[in-house]
C-alpha cells in the first residue's frame, strides 16, 4: 500500500474511534473547555427565546378569550424585561436584526390588543415568532439549536422558571397572582412542545417516564395543587433531564439556591464593571439576568421564611429603581451606590436563607458545570474532526 493511501486509511481509524468518544461523552470530561463560555451564552439566549414563545401562547389565549389586561401583560413582558437579557449578545451577532427585534416587540403592545382584530392581533404575533426563530438562527445556529442535549438544557430551565412563578401565584388552592399563573403554565407548555419534538431522541424509557411526569405537572395545575407538590412533580422530569445531560443530578436544593445568590453578587459586580466601562447595555443584561434567572428563585424561600418585605425591597431595588437608572444613563457614582444598597439587602437575605453561610467562589462557578463541561467538549471535539477531514481531503 503506497503511504499515502496508509495515512489516509489510519486517519479513517482514528475519526472511528474519536466519533465513538463523541457519542459517550463522559469520557472526556476532564474540565472546561474554551467554548463552554459561549454555550452558555447561548443557552441563556435561547432560554429567553423560549420564555418569549411561552408569553406569546399565553397572549393568544387571552386575546381569544378577549382578556385584554392579561394581553397586555404578555404582550410587553418579551421587551420589558428579556430583550433586555438578550440585546448584546444579538446586537453582537447581527445589529440589524437586533433592531429588527426591538421594533417589532415593543410593537405588540399596540398591534396584539384586543384594540385590533384578532386576525391583526396574529399577524403581529406571527411577525414576533418570525424574528425569534430569525434570531435563534443568528446567536445560536440552527445545528446547535436543533441538538437534543441542547434543548433538553432549555427544557430544564423553563421548568425551574415554571416552579418559581407557580410558587409566586397559588396559595391555599387558590389564584393569587393569575399573571404569574399563566406565566407558569406558558413555560411548562412551551417545555412539553420542545419534548415533544425531540421525543425520538431520547431513550425510550426515559421518555416514557418525562411524558407521563408531564402529565402529573398539568393536572397538579388543573387542581392547584400546593407549590411544593408542583415543585416535585416538576422537580421529577428535571431529575431525568439531568441524568441524560450530565447536569446538577445530586446537587441539593439548598445548593441550588446558594448558586442563584452567588450568581446575582457575581452578575451585579459585573454590572458595575461594565456600566463604568461604557457599556450600559452589557450592564443592564447582567441586572437583568440577576433578577430574571436568578432572584425570582429566592423570592418564594424568602416569603416562606417571613421576609416578604425584605423580598420586595431587593425586587425593587434591582427589578425597577437600578434597572431604569441604567436605562437613563445615571452617573457612574450613582449606579454603584445602587448596586452597593442592592447587595446590601443580598448579604441579609443570605444571612435568613443560609445560616451556615455560603463559598460564593465555589456556588458561582457551579451549576451546569458538569453538563457544560462534557457537551462543550463534544462540540470541540465536532469542530476537530470537522478540521481533520479537511485536511485529510487535501491530503488526498
Amino acid at each position: 500500500m503506497k503511504a499515502g493511501a496508509s495515512t489516509v486509511a489510519l486517519a479513517g481509524l482514528v475519526l472511528t474511534v474519536a466519533a465513538a468518544t463523541f457519542a459517550a461523552p463522559a469520557a472526556f470530561a476532564n474540565g472546561a473547555s474554551g467554548v463552554e463560555s459561549e454555550l452558555r451564552e447561548k443557552v441563556d439566549f435561547a432560554g429567553g427565546l423560549e420564555e418569549a414563545l411561552g408569553h406569546f401562547w399565553a397572549l393568544e389565549l387571552n386575546l381569544d378569550e378577549d382578556n385584554a389586561e392579561l394581553a397586555l401583560v404578555h404582550a410587553t413582558h418579551p421587551i420589558a424585561e428579556l430583550y433586555d437579557s438578550m440585546k448584546p449578545t444579538l446586537a453582537a451577532n447581527d445589529p440589524a436584526l437586533d433592531s429588527l427585534m426591538l421594533e417589532t416587540l415593543d410593537g405588540l403592545k399596540s398591534r396584539a390588543t384586543t384594540d385590533v382584530s384578532r386576525e391583526q392581533a396574529q399577524q403581529a404575533i406571527e411577525d414576533a415568532k418570525g424574528v425569534i426563530e430569525a434570531a435563534r438562527t443568528a446567536v445560536v445556529g440552527d445545528g446547535l439549536a436543533s441538538d437534543p442535549i441542547f434543548r433538553m438544557k432549555l427544557m430544564k430551565g423553563l421548568l425551574e422558571t415554571s416552579v418559581a412563578e407557580y410558587g409566586e401565584a397559588v396559595e391555599s388552592g387558590r389564584i393569587t397572582e393569575m399573571a404569574e399563573f399563566q406565566d407558569g403554565s406558558a413555560f411548562v407548555w412551551r417545555a412539553g412542545v420542545i419534548f415533544g419534538e425531540i421525543r425520538g431522541d431520547i431513550d425510550s424509557g426515559a421518555a416514557a417516564e418525562i411524558d407521563s411526569a408531564f402529565g402529573d405537572v398539568n393536572a397538579a395545575y388543573d387542581s392547584l395543587a400546593d407549590p411544593s407538590e408542583v415543585a416535585g412533580l416538576t422537580g421529577g422530569i428535571i431529575s431525568t433531564i439531568d441524568g441524560l445531560t450530565g447536569g446538577d443530578a445530586g446537587m441539593g436544593a439548598g445548593d441550588g439556591l446558594a448558586r442563584y445568590a452567588a450568581t446575582i453578587n457575581r452578575l451585579l459586580v459585573d454590572a458595575k464593571s461594565e456600566y463604568a466601562g461604557g457599556n450600559n447595555d452589557l450592564a443592564l443584561s447582567y441586572v437583568t439576568k440577576a433578577y430574571l434567572d436568578n432572584y425570582e428563585f429566592l423570592e418564594g424561600p424568602l416569603v416562606d421564611a417571613g421576609e416578604r418585605e425584605l423580598m420586595e425591597e431587593i425586587e425593587v431595588l434591582m427589578r425597577e429603581e437600578l434597572r431604569e437608572m441604567i436605562r437613563g444613563g445615571e452617573p457612574v457614582g450613582d449606579i454603584n451606590a445602587q448596586i452597593d444598597m442592592v447587595l446590601d439587602r443580598m448579604q441579609a437575605a443570605s444571612a435568613v436563607l443560609f445560616p451556615g453561610g455560603i463559598d460564593a467562589a465555589a456556588m458561582a462557578a457551579g451549576g451546569d458545570a458538569a453538563g457544560f463541561d462534557s457537551f462543550a467538549e463534544r462540540l470541540d471535539l465536532a469542530a476537530g474532526l470537522e478540521e481533520a477531514l479537511g485536511h485529510f481531503w487535501a491530503l488526498e
